[in-house]
């Protein structure tokens, strides 16, 4: 059974349309976009969003706000099925041990669905703040998000000799 489910994931990821560059020179034909009924977010690869700084600054503070004085924050605009890439890059910068993000559950949003990835650390000397958002570029949605608080044993400060 498991082998018959993993064969139906492969053989769909062939089907799958294959990203396209940002910048490109004209194409011979149009894509065709194409989506499920059952999505509740179909494809929307073709059309065109707002820049990633310019959505975080039209953005309304109460849904996602970056840390004040933040030690690393990140904006970028990616297809859904990029969000884990993004997720991990996040997490590796700001040196956060977590296993990567599993998309399996969310078949309602199709891989190529244009999102906001939107993420913010903070460091001080004694904790880590870290969160993140994904927000979908044509209804302004939150599709995912999520923050973690660790408490941050500075490593090169020295203790004090009594």
């Amino acid at each position: 059974m498991q082998l018959l489910f993993l064969s139906l994931v492969v053989i769909s990821n062939l089907f799958q349309p294959q990203t396209t560059p940002e910048v490109s020179t004209d194409n011979i034909c149009a894509p065709v976009e194409t989506s499920s009924p059952t999505l509740q977010y179909p494809v929307n690869q073709t059309k065109s969003f707002l820049d990633k700084d310019e959505f975080y600054q039209q953005l309304d503070r109460t849904i996602y706000e970056e840390y004040n004085n933040a030690t690393f924050s990140m904006r970028q605009k990616i297809l859904f099925k990029d969000v884990p890439d993004a997720e991990h890059t996040f997490n590796v910068k700001t040196n956060h041990a977590n296993d990567k993000m599993d998309l399996s559950n969310h078949t309602f949003i199709h891989p190529n669905r244009q999102v906001y990835f939107l993420a913010s650390f903070y460091q001080n000397g004694q904790e880590e703040f870290h969160k993140f958002v994904v927000i979908d570029a044509e209804t302004k949605s939150i599709l995912l998000g999520g923050s973690h608080y660790h408490h941050y044993d500075n490593p090169y400060q020295q203790a004090d000799s009594q």
